[in-house]
């Protein structure tokens, strides 16, 4: 059943195309940012770093994509809670896709000399730490838009504000998952070894459940009243 409630969320996603200004964005973003020159590493830095408010957007998209008549009508055959998780489910995968995306483009694109620059790292090694790296900020990025939108909060006028504060906050301050990953990479890029932030992902996925499972619950209580 849930495998059903995915894939319409899907199609509803993807037939709106409200999908398409935040991968344009991205696009853009990184296109300015991770130049072919650049060390691999510094350049899934910036990726990283990029795709978290993008996974946040997209969210959004996935959450109030759907008519409320309809939404109703999807709650009543499988619950609100599932509903309201296929669309996370929607989000986040959607969201992978991008950054998967952007990794190939970036190894493609990026010079073999450029990788000196990252001195004893491999290219598979930056690979791994760059996905790892993307990996924790999308997993971030979900959990704030999951916290910053409906059931949970309604209004465009707090939830946007609130849920671009929760992003930067969280890519910017000392101990945050996502700031310290983006410490990692850049460090990496800098020294001779990188070590994979699985602490990190640990954290930042347990703050998805979460995250998830608060709005899944409250999407069924405010369903059913």
């Amino acid at each position: 059943m849930i495998s059903a409630v995915v894939r319409y969320q899907a199609a509803l996603v993807l037939r709106s195309h409200r999908w398409v200004p935040p991968a344009l964005v991205y696009a853009a973003v990184m296109a300015i940012g991770a130049a072919g020159g650049d060390p691999l590493l510094a350049s899934f830095g910036w990726a990283a770093a990029a795709i978290m408010p993008i996974a946040v957007w997209l969210t959004r998209v996935s959450v109030t994509v759907e008519p409320a008549a309809a939404r109703h009508t999807t709650s009543a055959a499988v619950g609100p809670g599932r509903a309201h998780l296929a669309a996370l489910l929607i989000a986040l995968v959607l969201t992978c896709v991008l950054a998967a995306l952007c990794t190939a483009a970036l190894v493609a694109s990026t010079d073999r000399i450029a990788d000196h620059a990252t001195h004893g790292v491999s290219r598979g090694e930056a690979i791994a730490a760059g996905a790892v790296a993307q990996l924790v900020t999308i997993l971030a990025g979900v959990a704030i838009g999951a916290l910053t939108n409906r059931p949970l909060m309604r209004r465009p006028a707090y939830a946007v504000p609130l849920a671009a504060l929760a992003t930067l906050t969280a890519l910017v301050v000392t101990g945050s998952p996502a700031a310290r990953v983006l410490e990692v990479v850049t460090e990496a890029a800098e020294h001779d070894r990188v070590d994979l932030p699985i602490t990190q992902l640990a954290i930042v996925a347990s703050v998805f459940v979460l995250s998830a499972a608060a709005a899944c619950r409250v999407a069924s209580r405010v369903e059913h009243d």
